[in-house]
């Protein structure tokens, strides 16, 4: 199930990044909420990818390892004809910090254990 979550994770951070640096046009007016919904929504997923990833790495890294890719896919959207906007990081980093806050809930506020294989 493990090496499953990490092609899962892997495919899904490569097909939204994919998705945030293809050259596009700009967003017009009213179709903005949907734009900040859906980095919203890709940046959560994102961080739930770096986390399968990289399962060592302590979740608040991977929160800002995720908002520095954000930040990254902004400054690099400028230059390939989209429209780079501090309301898209805005939206990335609350993305990173709702799925933070339901990761530390689902996992009742304890930090992440080492994994220990099963005694024989």
């Amino acid at each position: 199930m493990r090496t499953f979550l990490r092609l899962v994770g892997a495919a899904l951070l490569l097909i939204l990044m994919g998705l945030l640096l293809a050259p596009g046009g700009t967003v017009e007016s009213e179709e903005l909420i949907w734009d900040k919904a859906a980095h919203f929504i890709a940046f959560g997923l994102i961080l739930w990818s770096l986390g399968v990833l990289f399962r060592r790495l302590p979740r608040t890294w991977a929160a800002l390892l995720a908002i520095a890719l954000g930040a990254a896919v902004e400054v690099v959207q400028g230059y390939i004809g989209r429209d780079s906007s501090w309301g898209d990081l805005l939206a990335d980093a609350l993305g990173v910090g709702v799925a933070l806050l339901v990761w530390v809930v689902w996992r009742g506020f304890r930090p992440r254990e080492a994994f220990q294989p099963p005694n024989p």
